[in-house]
Formats: C-alpha cells, sequence, structure tokens
C-alpha cells in the first residue's frame, strides 16, 4: 500500500477508536458513578522504502485511561442508595460468584431479601458474606462508616453488620465489566476512617463533563473530515501525475 495512504488510513483509524470512547462517555453521562474515559495513543516508525529515511512516523492506540476523579453527590431520599466519598469500592459478589467492587450506590432488596445492586449482584460485608435482612426487619439505616441497622421486630434498632468496602493502589488494573463494576487482582485494603464517608439517600453521578466531551467529539469529527479531504487530494494527485507520465511515455 502507498505510504501516505497508509499513514492517513492509520490516522483516521485511530480517529474512529477516539470517536468511539468519547461516544461511550456521552451515552454514560447519566449513569450512576460512572467514569470517563479516554484513549491512549503511541508513535511508532514504520519501514516505508523510498522515502529520504526510509521509515515514516504513524500512530497506534494501545490502551484505555479511566478518570476516577469522584462525581457530584445527587440526592435521591431513597434509603437503600449511598453515596461514597473518598477512594473506596464497595464489594459485590458476582454473578459467577467472584467478588467485584463498583462505586454505583443504588441499591434494592431481591426476592430472598438480600441487598443488592439495581444488575442483581449481591453486597458484601466486611467479612466477605452477603448481607440478607429477615422478613421483619424494616428501616434500614446506613451509617457514615458503612454501619447498617435495622429496627427488628421488637421495634429495637438492631446492627446487621458493615458494607465491605476496600481500596486500592493500582486502579489502573482494574478491568471495567459493563458500567459500573470492576474487576481486579490486586487484594484491596480497607479504609481508614479518614478514607471513606458513606452518605445515605444519595447516589454519586457519572464524572463525564457533557461540554467537554460534546466539544470533543466536534474537533474529532472535523479533524476525520480534514484527514478524508487530504486523502481525496493526494488521490487526485497521484491520478495526475500518472495521466501525465502516461502522456509523456506515449
Amino acid at each position: 500500500m502507498d505510504t501516505a495512504l497508509y499513514v492517513s488510513l492509520a490516522h483516521r483509524s485511530a480517529l474512529k477508536r477516539k470517536m468511539d470512547v468519547v461516544a461511550h462517555n456521552i451515552a454514560n453521562m447519566n449513569t450512576t458513578a460512572f467514569k470517563k474515559e479516554q484513549v491512549l495513543f503511541k508513535e511508532y516508525l514504520m519501514d516505508a522504502p523510498g522515502t529520504i529515511t526510509g521509515k515514516v512516523a504513524s500512530v497506534i492506540d494501545y490502551g484505555v485511561s479511566r478518570t476516577m476523579t469522584e462525581g457530584n453527590l445527587v440526592n435521591t431520599g431513597n434509603n437503600f442508595d449511598i453515596f461514597i466519598s473518598g477512594k473506596a469500592f464497595l464489594s459485590v459478589e458476582g454473578k459467577n460468584g467472584d467478588t467485584q467492587y463498583t462505586r454505583n450506590g443504588r441499591l434494592s432488596l431481591d426476592n430472598e431479601r438480600y441487598i443488592t445492586l439495581l444488575s442483581g449482584e449481591r453486597v458484601l460485608d466486611d467479612s466477605g458474606s452477603p448481607i440478607q435482612l429477615e422478613e421483619e426487619e424494616r428501616d434500614i439505616i446506613i451509617a457514615k462508616d458503612g454501619t447498617l441497622s435495622v429496627t427488628n421486630v421488637d421495634g429495637q434498632a438492631e446492627e446487621k453488620g458493615k458494607l465491605g468496602f476496600k481500596i486500592f493502589e493500582n486502579l489502573g488494573a482494574m478491568k471495567r465489566l459493563g458500567t459500573s463494576l470492576y474487576r481486579t487482582n490486586e487484594i484491596g485494603a480497607d479504609p481508614e476512617p479518614d478514607e471513606l464517608r458513606v452518605t445515605q439517600k444519595a447516589i454519586e453521578s457519572s464524572n463525564v463533563n457533557a461540554i467537554e466531551e460534546i466539544t470533543k467529539m466536534i474537533d474529532i469529527q472535523r479533524a476525520y473530515e480534514r484527514s478524508g479531504k487530504n486523502t481525496n487530494s493526494y488521490e487526485d494527485m497521484r491520478k495526475d501525475s500518472l495521466n501525465r507520465l502516461a502522456k509523456v511515455s506515449g
């Protein structure tokens, strides 16, 4: 393939990948605790016979980075909703039984009265066990440190345990599952008291800035169009050169 066309194709491919990630951010700007992402690119040299240096620079995407800054607090008035302030992640039991982590504090009760995410994963306590309420237990209260209390059948407040939170050093190694679940091989640490503050009846918003992402999308679209025009111009020049060469040779 012609070197100039190859470079142009690589550039447009990189722009398309970047557009996909930006579009995904925009699509999830209202998703609870969603973290925005961006593509990481690196430059590399490829062989280009016939050029002065024999090499030409191009780009390739080699991964996606995630911005883990905290979203805004959104009040909901729902007793089962929690806003997690700090760097901690809530531990949940995945559908396949493994431990996963989330910042999504939209909780609920399933048919067996286990506390779960809206997507069905069971919330774990600080010992790694699912939290289940008795039929007669009501009026759930979640303290700032994650301690969970209910009103029992006698009308008395009773502690049911503590929500399981973990803090991780290498956030970049966390693999995203869906929009708000993560998996990691790192063994998390229990958060210190000053590293976690739970607010009941609230959730964390996405940290996506809509204006910023839409601006990025416009810039990418314009860059893609410019690249296409440059490719077409090069093709026109190439055809014109071949036509001229054919006339001279004839």
